[in-house]
């Protein structure tokens, strides 16, 4: 009898430490492998092309589309499909290789699938036998589901009641290596479920949540026997609770955005406004929203809200696409816009955000009035949390995620500030550029010297150095061979008594003198800053310049909140606030910081 040609059948993306072992297992059993690709950035393709599988790319469509676009690529007369992250166990392809020598009169077959979750295989609470249908005669089968649940089934018609066989073997699905791999899928799979969730939307409801979590965890640990598994069966219990209650809260915002938009008769979010109308420093920290919410859909148009104070800083930021200027007195025309994050909760700017129509507004709900002109309310309480204003920000914009037009699948929040560095840069504009316009600027900066920027104002808005402090500083880094350029408003050079040191040559008294745009390119063009929290300091952290910034140990003003995020950014906190409010950090320990971050 001749043996039936088998495609095997892969859909990939970014599967590089998977996709090995998956092609290795069907090498002995398949006459043909058949990889479809949608844009892996890894060695994904490469690895493919390395096993002799045939790489197609195509662009993803969702899961059923997808793997039934494979299938219509392969030449076999026989199908079989598998993750990129299973494998055919040695039973399995035993099994495979006996069927293929005997008559096939099933027009498909099943085999049980055995999981392995943090190196433990589980065969309780509902994952084994977990019977899936992967092997079927071309043109006969076809991929059905709701995205992401994809299952396979006989084409309706002659084959209606034709028996499906069994294989004996188990496929191995090595789907999660940690616990954080089995958090990220259930961030994947309830983002795509949420967007083609169809089902009631009572359902959704935060009271029914609970209970459908209740009912999961108690079916899986225990009336499927989870618990016999141990560990693996607990946590698996845990988070299958987790993912439906993730599932139904997302549906439910997705739902909400959809009839939003549709009320305004618009079909999906295309253009988002980030709003954020107090401190210069505020708004920098505020700018990683946007470069995050465009590396999760580069397709939107992200624009940014400010006083007319801190527009320099905004214009300057790389992930933002327009600046809009806001004043109370003649609010700026917002209608064309499809969402806005409110990060500042100003009153009036959430007003003037519904009463011109944009459908969704996303902001706290811990502040009333606030909070009634919101369509998504955030819970979170900043002061209590321990995480980054930049962090809350990001969390605030993802409030309203999915909803139509912004539903990346498994978008998670950014575990760490060095990661929130990557988005929310500025490129100020070249010192060579801006110099002229300052009478005297052109010998501030001296070739082949170091320049360190010292700005003592922090006009009120944290704990800061010691006028006294701040002058041994001074004295210091020039004693370092350093020059030191003194920033500020002219009011604070009145305060810190900085005139004493304006005729020394190793020292530019600057205060006074410059806009916002030309100190932003001063900064750009200097080897360093060092300040308390203010926006000076979170320029300088977000253009990229070496910086340390001074905090006080408590909250709501400590470093935990507010440090300066970037690639070269340094700060110290304080040990205690002395009794007139000045931090309380050794001048030795400062200088020895920025002569150390210098070096770097």
């Amino acid at each position: 009898m001749d043996q039936p040609f088998l495609s095997a059948v892969i859909i990939a993306y970014n599967e590089a430490q998977n996709i090995d072992r998956c092609l290795r297992s069907l090498q002995a059993v398949a006459d043909e492998i058949v990889v479809v690709d949608s844009g892996s950035t890894d060695d994904t393709v490469m690895k493919s092309e390395a096993m002799g599988a045939r790489v197609l790319n195509h662009a993803f469509e969702g899961h059923i589309q997808q793997k039934n676009w494979a299938a219509n690529q392969a030449k076999g007369q026989w199908i079989i499909s598998l993750d990129a992250d299973e494998s055919l166990s040695e039973e399995l392809k035993a099994s495979l290789l006996e069927w293929k020598k005997s008559a096939h009169e099933p027009l498909a077959y099943c085999f049980n699938r055995l999981t392995s979750y943090c190196g433990h295989w589980v065969r309780h609470g509902g994952w084994y036998p977990d019977q899936k249908l992967r092997l079927w005669k071309n043109g006969l089968a076809e991929w059905t589901g709701e995205n992401p649940h994809d299952r396979l089934e006989l084409v309706a018609g002659e084959n209606t009641g034709r028996s499906i066989g069994h294989l004996k073997g188990d496929l191995l699905h090595h789907s999660y290596h940690t616990v954080e791999d089995h958090v990220g899928q259930i961030a994947y799979f309830s983002d795509i479920a949420a967007a083609h969730y169809e089902g009631p939307l009572w359902l959704t409801s935060f009271w029914v949540r609970p209970l459908k979590m209740a009912f999961q965890w108690s079916k899986n640990a225990l009336i499927r026997g989870g618990w016999r598994d141990g560990w693996a069966g607990w946590t698996i219990a845990k988070y299958s609770a987790i993912a439906t209650a993730q599932k139904y809260e997302k549906a439910r915002v997705y739902r909400r955005s959809k009839r939003l938009l549709e009320a305004a008769e618009k079909t999906k979010i295309q253009r988002v406004l980030i709003c954020r109308t107090d401190a210069i420093g505020d708004a920098v920290l505020t700018l990683p929203v946007a470069g995050w919410i465009k590396a999760s859909e580069s397709n939107l148009q992200v624009d940014f809200l400010v006083r007319s104070y801190a527009a320099p800083v905004a214009a300057a930021a790389e992930d933002v696409d327009d600046v809009v200027i806001w004043s109370p007195k003649s609010p700026p025309d917002l209608s064309e816009y499809d969402a806005a994050v409110v990060a500042f909760p100003d009153v009036e700017v959430a007003q003037a955000l519904r009463k011109q129509g944009v459908p969704i507004v996303v902001g706290t709900s811990r502040r009333w009035p606030f909070r009634r002109w919101m369509t998504h309310h955030n819970h979170t309480s900043r002061k209590v949390s321990g995480q980054h204003e930049a962090w809350h920000g990001i969390e605030l914009a993802k409030t309203m995620h999915p909803s139509p037009g912004w539903a990346t699948p498994g978008l998670q929040l950014p575990k760490s500030s060095g990661e929130i560095a990557q988005w929310g840069r500025l490129k100020p504009e070249a010192w060579e550029e801006v110099k002229g316009q300052i009478d005297g600027a052109r010998d501030w900066l001296k070739v082949g010297q170091k320049h360190i920027i010292v700005h003592p104002g922090s006009a009120g808005s944290a704990n800061n150095y010691s006028q006294g402090n701040y002058l041994k500083l001074i004295a210091g880094l020039c004693d370092a061979g350093l020059r030191v350029i003194l920033t500020g408003t002219a009011a604070e050079g009145e305060q810190f008594g900085v005139s004493e040191w304006s005729d020394h040559e190793a020292v530019v008294n600057t205060m006074g003198r410059m806009t916002l745009h030309q100190l932003l390119a001063l900064i750009g063009a200097s080897d360093g800053l060092v300040a308390s929290s203010t926006g000076p300091l979170h320029m300088a952290a977000a253009a990229g310049v070496m910086c340390v910034g001074l905090y006080g140990p408590n909250a709501p003003e400590w470093p935990e909140r507010w440090h300066p995020v970037g690639p070269r950014a340094h700060w110290i906190t304080a040990e205690r606030i002395a009794s007139d409010g000045a931090l309380e950090i050794e001048v030795t320990e400062v200088l020895a910081k920025i002569l150390s971050a210098l070096s770097e």
